[in-house]
C-alpha cells in the first residue's frame, strides 16, 4: 500500500488549484483512496515535477520534507505519550493491578520494532510513577518481570495478531504473576493479612493462592488495553491513505 502524501496542511491555493501541503489537485485528493498503486505512483511522480517546476514554490511545501518531519515527530510523540499514560494510569485511583502496564510490555515490540525503545518506555514510565507512589520491597521482581515480558514478546512481535493476542495476554499476565509474587514470598514482604509468608514451599503456594484475585485484574486489564491498541495501530495506515 502506498501512503498518502498528505501532511495535515490542507488548503487549496486559489491560483494554482493545488493543495498547499501535499501539492495534489482537489480531484487527486478526493480520489486517492480509490486509486490503484500504479495510479498513486503516477500522482507522486507528478508531485516531483510540480516541485521541481518552481511555479508553485511559494504556495506548496515539499511533501517529502514534511512527511519526514512528521515521522520524526511521531517517533518522539508516541513513546513520550505512552510514558505519560502509563505513569498516570498508576497514579490515578484504580483496582489493584488494573493498569495498561502488561499490555504495553507485550505490545511495545510490535509498535516500536526496537528493543531498546521498548524497554526504555517501560522503565521510565514505571520510575516516574514509583517516584510519586513510593518504592517498595519487591520492586526489582516487578521490574524484572516486565523486562522479561517485553523481551519475550519483542521476539514474538511479528506473530502478534487479533487471534493470538488473548493467549499472549494470558502468558504475559502469568509471567508477571509468577515472578512478582515470588518476590513477595522471597523478600518476606507482608502478604494479604500483613504477615510475611513462611519461607517454605507451602508458604510460596499460599502466596500464589492469595494472589489469584490480583491475577484476574492483571489479565482483564491486559486484554482491555491490548485489543484497542492493536486495532488502532493497524487502522492508522488505512485512515492515512483515505486522506
Amino acid at each position: 500500500m502506498i501512503d498518502s502524501p498528505c501532511n495535515d496542511i490542507c488548503s487549496i491555493d486559489s491560483k494554482s488549484g493545488l493543495c498547499s501541503g501535499c501539492g495534489r489537485t482537489q480531484d487527486e485528493i478526493i480520489n486517492w483512496s480509490n486509486y490503484s498503486n500504479k495510479q498513486k505512483t503516477i500522482v507522486l511522480n507528478k508531485l516531483r515535477f510540480r516541485n521541481s517546476d518552481g511555479s508553485n514554490d511559494q504556495y506548496m511545501l515539499n511533501y517529502k520534507v514534511m512527511n519526514t518531519l512528521i515521522n520524526i515527530a511521531k517517533k518522539q510523540v508516541v513513546p513520550i505519550s505512552l510514558i505519560l499514560i502509563l505513569a498516570l494510569a498508576r497514579l490515578i485511583p484504580h483496582p489493584p493491578n488494573f493498569t495498561p502496564i502488561i499490555a504495553v510490555a507485550i505490545m511495545s515490540g510490535f509498535f516500536f520494532k526496537n528493543i531498546y525503545l521498548s524497554l526504555g518506555v517501560l522503565i521510565i514510565s514505571m520510575l516516574l510513577a514509583d517516584i510519586f507512589i513510593g518504592f517498595y520491597n519487591n520492586l526489582i521482581f516487578v521490574y524484572l518481570s516486565l523486562l522479561l515480558i517485553t523481551f519475550i514478546f519483542y521476539k514474538l512481535s511479528k506473530k502478534i495478531n487479533f487471534k493470538n493476542l488473548f493467549f499472549y495476554s494470558f502468558v504475559g499476565s502469568l509471567i508477571f504473576f509468577l515472578i512478582s509474587n515470588f518476590g513477595v514470598w522471597a523478600l518476606g514482604s507482608p502478604g494479604v493479612s500483613n504477615i510475611a509468608y513462611e519461607k517454605s514451599l507451602s508458604g510460596l503456594i499460599e502466596c500464589y493462592i492469595f494472589a489469584i484475585p490480583f491475577f484476574g485484574n492483571t489479565f482483564l486489564s491486559t486484554i482491555i488495553f491490548s485489543y484497542p491498541a492493536i486495532y488502532i495501530y493497524k487502522s492508522l495506515p488505512t485512515w492515512s491513505s483515505t486522506r
